[in-house]
């Protein structure tokens, strides 16, 4: 499937393609799932600590969470509701 990828550019292309399919997955939530979901899968994800969890001792993990955090709250606002 790939010709000759370096190492680099694997690791973009399966960024990328984790982010096309996130981005899937939230569209789908955002059809199928009421407010008061969203709201809980927000709040859930707000609550973990991140502090003791060992997904924060790779600072390239925590980050990646963070953002992901970061798309769900900016992509479930109220504001979404209204359309």
């Amino acid at each position: 499937m790939s010709d000759n990828l370096s190492a680099d550019q694997e690791l973009v292309s399966d960024i990328v393609a984790c982010q096309l399919v996130i981005k899937q997955v939230l569209d789908v939530i955002e059809i199928i799932a009421p407010a008061e979901i969203r709201e809980k899968m927000s709040a859930q994800l707000k609550a973990i600590d991140f502090s003791t969890h060992p997904a924060a001792a790779d600072p390239v993990t925590l980050r990646g969470i963070q953002k992901a955090i970061a798309l769900i709250e900016m992509k479930f606002t109220p504001q979404d509701e209204a359309h």
